[in-house]
């Protein structure tokens, strides 16, 4: 299934509500919000589903919601594709191959 092209989550708020809107998938939208209302919505195809998105948008806007933020899908771009040098990046250069043990007696 394709990776979605657009931004990944949505979250619009009015006064102490929030309506927080999921692209999981592809084709795909979770709704949460306001309060304890939860819908899905599942598309054919990318217009489909980017003709719903705006739509809802427009009349989530032009009832007073506020689009409060929107975050990207990060894993899109792959970014660690490249494998690392050192099991774990936030040990130092200076101390990988030792122990815990060792550098305690070393301070």
């Amino acid at each position: 299934m394709p990776s979605p092209q657009a931004p990944a989550t949505w979250l619009f708020s009015k006064e102490r509500e929030t309506i927080w809107i999921i692209r999981p998938e592809a084709y795909l939208l979770l709704v949460f919000g306001p309060g304890s209302v939860r819908k899905q919505y599942r598309f054919g195809g990318e217009g489909e589903m980017q003709l719903f998105r705006v739509t809802m948008a427009e009349h989530l806007t032009s009832t007073g919601w506020i689009l409060w933020g929107v975050d990207r899908e990060r894993r899109r771009d792959q970014r660690r594709r490249a494998g690392r040098s050192s099991p774990d990046r936030r040990v130092p250069p200076e101390a990988r191959g030792t122990t815990a043990g060792s550098q305690l007696l070393e301070l």
